[in-house]
């Protein structure tokens, strides 16, 4: 049992590029904003983590779509000229 989880981290995975596989930043984003969360708040109040979280999410998700759209756009321009 070993064996088989350290070979698993000995060969590089491969990860294809499509859009399904594209959708994996989501739920990464929010276990992301969860522990950063966790670990930064001084005391635990379960609606202010919630906020908390959210607002990261949300943030990060809307930087992560304005890069996209930005890489999209410099491509489109890059094909045109």
């Amino acid at each position: 049992m070993t064996t088989y989880i350290m070979a698993l981290f000995s060969s590089p995975m491969e990860i294809p590029t499509n859009i399904d596989s594209l959708l994996w930043v989501i739920p990464i984003g929010l276990c992301i904003s969860v522990v950063y969360k966790a670990i930064k708040l001084e005391t635990f109040n379960i609606k202010l983590f919630l906020k908390e979280v959210s607002l990261l999410f949300i943030t990060g998700m809307g930087l992560m779509v304005f890069v996209m759209l930005l890489l999209l756009g410099i491509a489109t321009l890059a094909n045109v000229l």
